[in-house]
């Protein structure tokens, strides 16, 4: 006990006295020289850069390029210039920063690039088709912009696609005009050139696997440069800065776009607009309701029509408003449910259509629903008129008992009192309920969805004078209600010196103050490494009930794992924590829908696509209940390989956790040692021929050489814990 104080005192000390530095220490600086840097764009209106009405520089790289220049004393210049002249300069290598650069592998290689700003997310615009996966492109007429990296990208990881046409574009505003006049089917590209809001498209995103990363690149005798704008990037991404700055210039950009015509000013000045609302129910994320009052993209929208239209606004709430909304012709919908497979109410859709799914709830010690068919014939409690009232009367008929109450906490007393055996409804509201109810929170659980068979959306009847102009205000209100959801505030604040001398005096207080509760947190480490235990062994049990791995796999591969990073000599916590996180790389598993998961023979590329998206699902199962980063990354990343072309985001080499290589390997040798339905169980040689092979493609290189020499303890750990 006297060497962990003595030890937490030092960390203490040693903390004060680096924060302290750190407030002290002057900005690095590298480059000296007067002389102005060209920081080449291109020159196209979208969020990243884009001119006002007198003709000054706005949008994310002007401010990002002020606040380097103002950290380090640089004088980088942006010079807007075409795409065929800012790709003829980028590939000769001429002199400067170079904004906008897409990341790929080859440039990964070949070129000087920063750390990464954004993600860019590759969109099809239609005016009216869909593609929910790339084969729904195959014999269309698809529009690429011309020297732009998104055609080589998509080309590269879907070979498979087949266009019947590809038209190639100097800019969005002509990809968008050849959409209008219907000359084309898709217009394909990153989501910043999607960005016109004075004509409303069928967005898709066909490509779920696939983000193109934004970073910087400069020119080989910049690379020094490049070091300190990276020291950067790495804190503001942190702080959540580069975040703000992302979305503030997409709403920006946006706002400066809006057109109102002749007629719709005259409406506007001569009309107002009623709007219905639900008010027992929540529709996350168009609206939701708390004890703070109501929030999402509708409210946000209703607001950026007053404040930026100067519209006047009659807002009603109405109980039972799915009735309502079936019943009455109201042309503005603000929340609408629709089915999937109802043409007729695509048209007015002013934004995304998001997959709307209700849940059902039971008891702790009651079965999960693998079936939503299980609750026919059961007592399933609702509130009053809502969707779920509808939607239950709807898919069962009369094979159900539907019993209506006024609120949540008269559901939660009829579960209670066995009057009922399930509560259905929309996840936010049961959850915002239960979370303040002591009695209940920790005795119920979340057993099932719903289908997802429906939608919602607002809608606007398309012969609405402002059906146009509303659908600029929402993609407005999107970026705002992101903002507001999402930010996090920084870690620490900014302090000047003066406030530094106070926080020094109060934090030598809390110090001593802090070593009397030391024995009290390491208890309280203890019992939380107790739970997550539990944690991990509840889902495993979880994921092996709903896939068909044995548990024997799972211990296999946890061996494996254990025995090469103890191997490269990682530290003993991490090789601790890799060994029992390995069980949950495929957890995600348990969103994979049933058909798919135990199809008997190959998986269409639809299906496997879908199958792919398990380590983004696992890994946002697991987020927040505090299992760390190891098991996050394990879990997110396992399926990278080492050349770029693994998945869900297209890692390379080192950009890759080490934690994550090691289980590919791992998982990937046991996998070639089973026996599975779409094929035979290998020899250990045959595996390891197959894992030698994929050596510097499929897997690490350096992991491999320690694989050479270690495969016989493989083989005899698959041997002494065979299925």
């Amino acid at each position: 006990m006297r060497s962990l104080l003595t030890m937490s005192l030092t960390l203490l000390w040693l903390t004060l006295t680096m924060h302290a530095y750190s407030l002290r220490a002057e900005p690095l600086t590298s480059v000296k020289d007067s002389t102005p840097v060209p920081v080449w764009l291109f020159d196209a209106e979208n969020f990243e850069f884009w001119r006002d009405s007198s003709g000054h520089y706005q949008g994310y790289y002007p401010e990002l390029i002020q606040e380097i220049n103002k950290r380090y004393g640089y004088q980088l210049e942006l010079k807007p210039i075409s795409g065929e002249e800012i790709g003829k300069r980028f590939n000769a290598n001429s002199f400067g920063v170079y904004a906008g650069v897409l990341r790929t592998e080859a440039r990964s290689r070949s070129k000087v690039l920063s750390a990464r700003l954004f993600d860019n997310e590759v969109l099809a615009a239609s005016l009216s088709r869909t593609a929910s996966v790339p084969d729904d492109l195959n014999d269309t007429r698809v529009i690429f912009r011309r020297d732009d990296a998104t055609q080589n990208q998509v080309l590269t990881r879907y070979p498979s696609l087949r266009f019947s046409k590809i038209i190639l574009v100097n800019s969005s505003t002509e990809a968008f005009t050849l959409l209008r006049d219907r000359k084309a089917d898709f217009y394909i590209n990153d989501d910043s050139e999607m960005d016109d809001t004075l004509h409303y498209y069928t967005l898709s995103r066909p490509f779920a696997d696939l983000r193109l990363p934004c970073v910087m690149g400069f020119s080989p005798e910049l690379r020094g440069m490049r070091d300190n704008i990276n020291k950067a990037i790495a804190e503001w991404q942190q702080s959540g800065k580069l975040w703000e700055l992302e979305n503030r210039s997409k709403r920006n950009y946006l706002v400066s776009r809006i057109q109102i015509t002749p007629d719709e000013a005259k409406w506007i000045h001569d009309n107002r607009l009623t709007v219905w609302l639900p008010r027992n129910e929540n529709f996350a994320p168009l609206l939701w309701q708390d004890e703070r009052g109501y929030h999402g993209t509708v409210m946000d929208m209703i607001s950026d029509m007053r404040d930026l239209l100067h519209l006047n606004i009659d807002v009603k709430f109405t109980d039972n408003y799915v009735s309502h909304l079936r019943q009455e012709a109201w042309p503005v919908r603000m929340v609408n449910v629709v089915e999937s497979h109802d043409q007729s109410q695509m048209e007015g859709i002013i934004g995304p259509a998001l997959s709307w799914h209700n849940a059902y709830y039971n008891r702790v010690e009651q079965p999960f629903l693998w079936d939503e068919e299980q609750v026919r014939f059961k007592r399933v409690g609702v509130i009053r008129g809502s969707f779920a009232a509808l939607y239950l009367h709807q898919r069962f008929g009369n094979d159900i008992t539907v019993l209506p109450a006024a609120s949540i906490e008269d559901l939660v007393n009829a579960i209670d009192q066995h009057k009922i055996d399930f509560i259905l409804g929309d996840l936010s509201s049961l959850e915002s309920s239960l979370r303040g109810n002591d009695l209940f929170r920790g005795v119920l659980k979340v057993a099932g969805l719903t289908r997802s068979d429906y939608r919602i959306v607002s809608w606007v009847d398309s012969e609405h004078p402002l059906h146009s102009l509303l659908t600029q205000i929402h993609r407005i209100s999107s970026y705002r209600t992101q903002m507001e959801r999402s930010q996090e505030a920084p870690l620490l604040p900014d302090f000047s010196k003066n406030t530094l001398k106070i926080i020094s005096v109060a934090l030598f207080i809390t110090v001593l103050f802090s070593l009397c509760l030391l024995w009290l947190m390491w208890r309280h480490m203890k019992q939380s490494q107790a739970v997550n235990r539990s944690i991990v062994e509840a889902m495993e049990k979880v994921n092996r009930a709903h896939d068909d791995e044995t548990g024997s796999h799972i211990q296999r591969v946890a061996a494996y794992c254990g025995l090469l990073a103890r191997e490269i000599g990682l530290p003993r916590k991490t090789v601790h924590e890799i060994e029992r996180f390995a069980s949950l790389h495929d957890v995600g598993k348990i969103a994979v829908p049933e058909r798919i998961l135990r199809k008997q023979g190959p998986l269409t590329e639809e299906e496997f696509n879908e199958m792919k998206l398990h380590t983004l699902k696992g890994w946002r199962i697991i987020q927040g209940l505090g299992l760390g980063p190891v098991a996050e990354n394990i879990i997110h990343y396992h399926h990278e390989k080492w050349d770029g072309n693994g998945y869900p985001e297209g890692l390379s080499g080192e950009q890759i956790p080490i934690e994550a290589r090691i289980l590919a390997l791992a998982d990937v040798y046991d996998a070639l040692r089973q026996k599975r339905i779409y094929k035979p169980g290998y020899t250990h040689e045959h595996a390891c021929s197959l894992i030698f092979a994929g050596a510097g493609r499929h897997f690490d290189p350096e992991l491999i050489n320690r694989f050479r020499q270690l495969h016989p303890k493989f083989q005899a750990i698959y041997d002494s814990q065979a299925d």
